[in-house]
């Protein structure tokens, strides 16, 4: 597994035709939560600090099930299939890959954070009507060890109580849809706004310089707010912000590379095949790769294939050129040549020399 977007070792099988697996990512932010639960002094303590992590890491499961189901219900009501789905701590990072126009794609890619914002608006009005209990909108969270627990009153909800899993929900269901606002991959917002520019302008993704820029402004933003709030000292909440500044430049990293290299957006890396366009997925047909080649070989074969063809058309050229060269030298003698011929009849001649000797 050399893809470090595909590192999922643990598989949730099939989920309405979407195979479903957890990212190192989300596997490390539990363990990393668990163990700072049993270190805390905070609470009724070791065990029962332990017992409510567990929990509110279990609701922010169900939450990331229910965003991502949001995504499968739409594509399979627009009658595609998805590939697989990697989740991290705010949804998934590669995926969901399927074929479509541009507005379907709006359509998959809104569908996740509108189901977001659904459960956290139905737990939120519940709360208020049947418990008197106010959801946390704040995105870094009450202030409190119990940082996404509802306020009843001026005191926090009892932990575990029912007031309490239902604010917890709300929470992570909010932070989900805030998150996936963001206008950059891997977050849903990403893919909106791409399939927006590509839906209103017909190009492909690789050739909105204002997706590229956008998503690279947002990570500047949240980059420097981390910095700032660490500064501040206003929680640790700011290595969060850092941490998805850093995602978002990594992602534009591998885009900037495969473009560099010739290549193209694929499928598998950032959700989307944008390789042809918008506009000419509608009667494309799919393609065959070997079965469970990762998104990071696939971009590797192609980029291998693309400077093969260079190189061959490189030299194709060089040849060309040679031949003229050596029409002009038997013509006209090789005071007649340029500065420039004359280094690259050398260079060419000591390239061919040097490929003798080695074969």
């Amino acid at each position: 597994m050399s893809d470090p977007l595909t590192w999922s070792p643990i598989r949730l099988g099939r989920w309405f035709g979407t195979t479903v697996r957890v990212h190192f990512l989300l596997i490390a932010f539990v363990v990393l939560r668990l163990l700072a639960s049993v270190g805390s002094r905070d609470g009724g303590g070791r065990l029962a600090n332990l017992g409510h992590t567990a929990t509110w890491l279990g609701l922010l499961l169900a939450a990331l099930a229910l965003h991502e189901l949001g995504h499968a219900l739409m594509a399979s009501r627009l009658e595609h299939d998805q590939d697989e789905v990697h989740l991290w701590p705010l949804g998934s990072l590669v995926g969901p890959s399927f074929r479509m126009r541009s507005g379907e794609q709006f359509l998959v890619a809104l569908a996740g954070p509108l189901t977001s914002a659904s459960a956290f608006l139905i737990s939120a009005i519940g709360l208020a009507l049947f418990a008197g209990a106010q959801v946390v909108w704040w995105p870094f969270g009450n202030g409190k060890p119990d940082f996404g627990a509802p306020w009843i009153g001026k005191d926090l909800a009892a932990p575990m109580s029912v007031a309490w899993t239902i604010g917890w929900f709300a929470y992570w269901n909010w932070i989900l849809l805030l998150a996936n606002l963001i206008p950059a991959l891997p977050f849903d917002g990403g893919r909106v706004v791409r399939s927006m520019i590509g839906g209103a302008l017909g190009i492909a993704s690789r050739d909105s310089v204002g997706a590229f820029w956008g998503a690279r402004g947002c990570s500047i933003i949240l980059g420097v707010s981390g910095v700032f709030r660490l500064m501040k000292s206003w929680g640790t909440d700011g290595w969060t912000l850092i941490s998805i500044a850093v995602m978002i430049e990594y992602m534009l990293y591998v885009e900037a590379q495969m473009l560099e290299e010739g290549g193209y957006l694929d499928d598998g890396v950032f959700g989307y095949d944008f390789s042809e366009g918008y506009t000419s997925l509608e009667g494309g047909a799919a393609k065959v790769r070997p079965y469970g080649e990762s998104a990071l070989k696939r971009w590797r074969r192609r980029r291998s294939e693309l400077r093969r063809e260079r190189r061959m058309a490189r030299e194709a050229a060089e040849e060309r050129r040679m031949d003229e060269i050596l029409e002009k030298l038997y013509r006209e003698g090789r005071a007649a040549l340029s500065d420039e011929e004359n280094r690259f009849l050398v260079r060419v001649s000591n390239r061919l020399r040097n490929r003798t000797k080695h074969t």
